[in-house]
């Protein structure tokens, strides 16, 4: 057993309810460390110093000698509190509250108010188309029958022609051969 497990069970230890193992553990440590020797011993003695002091027994009317003390400083506190001390108290809320308001506000006229975004203009191009070798200026027939039947003849031949170029060239007759 360590000195720190010592004084964590040391109030179990004195009042005589720990389990047999821990209650040696503890005897151990006492007979080896000094330090929580003196500990003990101090501990032991304080008890036994307030066990011997003599009973208060308090007078017979003291409970209401008590409770009429109390109801009369109640009392003397609300009336202090009618007569002016909840006034100042106010007085001094307000008066710090209209200073941080003021603080606030003299703070704000010096921050920067964000101001609009506003980007450079923006110029857009339109690509310049490829030229279309004469050979391709009508669709070639191999990419309008790979059409389906659905499919107007004009929307495929649109789609024929803006088709990059290696796909509907030479290519495809060169896999039918």
């Amino acid at each position: 057993m360590d000195c720190k497990q010592f004084r964590e069970n040391h109030f179990a230890f004195v009042d005589d309810i720990l389990p047999g193992v821990e209650l040696v553990g503890m005897q151990v440590h006492l007979a080896e460390c000094e330090r929580c020797a003196r500990h003990d011993a101090n501990v032991r003695r304080s008890l036994m110093l307030f066990r011997s002091l003599p009973s208060i027994n308090p007078s017979p009317d003291f409970g209401k000698r008590l409770e009429r003390r109390i109801r009369e400083t109640k009392a003397a506190d609300m009336a202090a509190a009618q007569n002016g001390r909840s006034r100042g108290l106010a007085a001094t809320v307000a008066i710090t509250s209209a200073a941080m308001l003021g603080y606030i506000g003299f703070s704000l006229k010096h921050v920067d108010t964000p101001r609009d975004i506003v980007f450079p203009p923006v110029v857009a191009f339109a690509p310049v188309p490829e030229p279309i070798p004469a050979t391709m200026a009508s669709p070639a027939p191999e990419m309008v029958a790979a059409l389906p039947a659905g499919l107007p003849i004009w929307t495929a031949a649109i789609l024929a022609e803006h088709s990059p170029v290696h796909f509907a060239s030479l290519e495809l007759a060169s896999f039918k051969r």
